[in-house]
């Protein structure tokens, strides 16, 4: 199957996106720890660090692959439900011993929950793979408890010219055929490539979420910038977006580099 999507209506890019997650799922984390050099588990780190958790909280991991974030949300203490759309990411994290019981296999854009169910959302290199970003967004806040925490992780493309240089050589000629050998799809990890390099810029997200009545939005550059984590939250019972004055609306969030 080829994964060129950018005529596909959003049903069909699942499709193909679900098919090709449940074609590299052997070789997935290997690749993962290989190609980002063993960064992406520190950057996961950082996403528990800034979850703050505590053993009450619910912990909804969309994305959430074999389960890497999940692990360390609960080796934190937190319970967490594992959330993906690839029935063999969620099975294969349950084979390591990444994800228990709680894990569902669902559409992201649909999560299957009752409202304000969870103390915390996160979700880790998943987003750019969401055809409808805006519908995902509703969800979230739908099902994220008042004054929960919302956490993105996100590849993102760096800000400083000589090393976007570097980065996009890697990008578009190492990291599709190291990839390719290590899950044994090429095309998968072209397509992948791709998504980097074509996501939405920080403020874009940062703009989208503000849309959507999330607010104290905080996104943070990491790693020269070719990782970004947005941190937010949905307001308190008694407080909507639109009842915040105009003034400090525009305070609502900031970027932070590293």
């Amino acid at each position: 199957m080829r994964y060129r999507v950018d005529n596909d209506t959003p049903h069909e890019r699942k499709a193909k996106i679900r098919s090709m997650f449940d074609s590299i799922v052997d070789g997935y984390d290997r690749a993962n720890r290989i190609l980002s050099f063993g960064i992406d588990q520190l950057w996961r780190k950082k996403v528990v660090e800034q979850l703050e958790l505590k053993p009450t909280d619910v912990v909804l991991d969309v994305c959430s692959g074999t389960g890497d974030l999940s692990t360390l949300i609960r080796a934190a203490g937190a319970h967490v439900v594992s959330l993906d759309f690839s029935y063999s990411m969620i099975q294969k994290g349950m084979d390591k011993g990444n994800i228990d019981e709680l894990a569902t296999v669902a559409d992201a854009s649909k999560l299957p929950f009752k409202d304000n169910i969870f103390t915390k959302v996160c979700i880790s290199f998943g987003i750019r793979n969401i055809p409808d970003i805006d519908i995902f967004l509703e969800e979230v806040y739908r099902v994220l408890r008042p004054g929960g925490t919302f956490i993105i992780l996100e590849l993102t493309r760096p800000r400083y010219n000589f090393f976007r240089i570097l980065y996009f050589m890697y990008l578009y000629t190492i990291l599709p055929v190291l990839g390719g050998i290590i899950a044994k799809n090429f095309r998968a990890y072209r397509y992948l490539s791709k998504t980097i390099h074509t996501f939405i810029d920080p403020l874009t997200l940062t703009a989208m979420q503000e849309k959507h009545g999330f607010i104290d939005i905080k996104s943070t550059s990491m790693t020269l910038s070719i990782a970004t984590m947005y941190i937010s939250k949905k307001p308190p019972v008694g407080t909507s977006f639109l009842s915040i004055p105009l003034s400090k609306q525009s305070q609502n969030s900031r970027v932070i580099v590293h």
